[in-house]
């Protein structure tokens, strides 16, 4: 018996049952041509439909924290989180990856890092990078480091009326940040790296993946401006293959739990929302931290100036997942070996990449421990 024919059976009738009801409803058959019409190849848009009508829950409150745009510059935008009572007079200004969208970091309600620390009186800004165009995919690490952080983070601190901020890089966005802490480390009171790679090469199959006899970079990014979507689905899925299947039939087995399946579609959403990976950027991220492991050994250079992070002197906290294979523990606990900060912290959880924002332990024992590091090196705020 064939592994699908397993997975099949060990879910019983109940997706089939589920799928025979939704042959002929009006708005499935509505959400499943659009799906069609976007040419979508994830499984997301054909079965959520099918599950919420199902489980009779509604579409799931994703990125549901209050927010104002404080300030754009093209495509990006600069969200602020502003407590009811700020007790810190420090801000923190989130940085997330290219690949997927911010709101991981404002997941669901009771379930969002970012809704937690603006509660504990943190006045939260995050650097939405909205979806690529043209002009993005021109331009290169000095544009992203040197014109749009470094313009989010002018406006964080004018906005806040602070004099540093917390910098709080997550994925591929914190290594970024690093790039931009160690050539711009005015105005940085505190740096938190949130499953972060900087050696990539222990970046486990992503870097088996980009090697260069492997992956030709300058060809697809000369032949499509970008890393287009469909390779970026496609390189996620092909981490567990079998799981994109199971876990479907999975959530039909539980669809009389209406918090598991709110849960599960909500993070099966945010991870279809993928936009194309400026090529420029990916080109360079490509070669100078996966193929030739540049960043890590100080070789990288981003507008003319070699990226050493030494130069990074402010407190750093450094948060790994123990189950992460996205960037996995060996990938990042090296950087608190090549920073110049010396009031350095390691914290250990056991979840996955996504688990550090996402879990039901963020409230509990996670974020908590991470509010009490920023608070204790923040700047109270006046009215406190």
């Amino acid at each position: 018996m064939s592994v699908f024919s397993k997975v099949r059976d060990t879910a019983g009738g109940a997706a089939r049952s589920v799928m025979e009801s939704a042959v002929g409803n009006f708005e499935i058959g509505q959400a499943w041509a659009a799906a069609a019409r976007d040419r979508s190849v994830g499984p997301y848009p054909y079965l959520a439909p099918v599950v919420r009508r199902a489980a009779q829950v509604p579409e799931p409150p994703l990125n549901s924290t209050p927010h104002q745009v404080v300030y754009t510059k093209g495509k990006m935008r600069l969200l602020r989180f502003e407590p009811a009572v700020r007790k810190h007079r420090t801000p923190i200004l989130f940085v997330y990856s290219l690949i997927n969208r911010y709101y991981i970091l404002d997941f669901l309600p009771g379930r969002s890092l970012i809704e937690f620390m603006r509660d504990q009186g943190f006045d939260c800004y995050a650097i939405d990078w909205g979806i690529p165009g043209e002009v993005e995919n021109h331009m290169g690490w000095s544009d992203m480091l040197g014109s749009l952080i470094h313009s989010a983070v002018k406006w964080t601190l004018r906005t806040s009326g602070a004099r540093d901020l917390t910098l709080y890089g997550y994925c591929m966005g914190g290594t970024m940040a690093l790039a931009y802490a160690a050539l711009y480390p005015e105005g940085l009171r505190n740096f938190v790296a949130q499953a972060t790679p900087v050696d990539f090469h222990e970046g486990g199959i992503f870097h088996t993946w980009t090697r260069p006899e492997y992956f030709n970079v300058d060809a697809m990014v000369d032949a499509y401006g970008s890393a287009p979507i469909d390779l970026m689905e496609a390189g996620f899925s092909m981490m567990a293959p079998v799981q994109r299947l199971t876990k479907w039939l999975n959530v039909f087995r539980q669809i009389d739990d209406p918090k598991f399946v709110t849960t599960f579609l909500a993070m099966e959403k945010w991870a279809s929302d993928n936009v194309p990976f400026p090529g420029g950027v990916y080109r360079q991220y490509i070669k100078d931290c996966y193929q030739e492991n540049n960043f890590c050994n100080g070789r990288m250079v981003v507008g003319g100036r070699r990226v050493d992070l030494g130069n990074i002197t402010c407190p750093l906290l450094n948060l790994i997942a123990d189950k992460d294979t996205i960037a996995p523990p060996k990938s990042s606990l090296v950087l608190n070996e090549l920073v110049g900060s010396e009031d350095k912290t390691v914290m250990n959880f056991p979840v996955g990449h996504i688990g550090l924002s996402t879990s039901s332990k963020g409230p509990k024992m996670i974020w908590p421990k991470v509010a009490e590091w920023m608070a204790e090196r923040s700047e109270p705020a006046a009215e406190a």
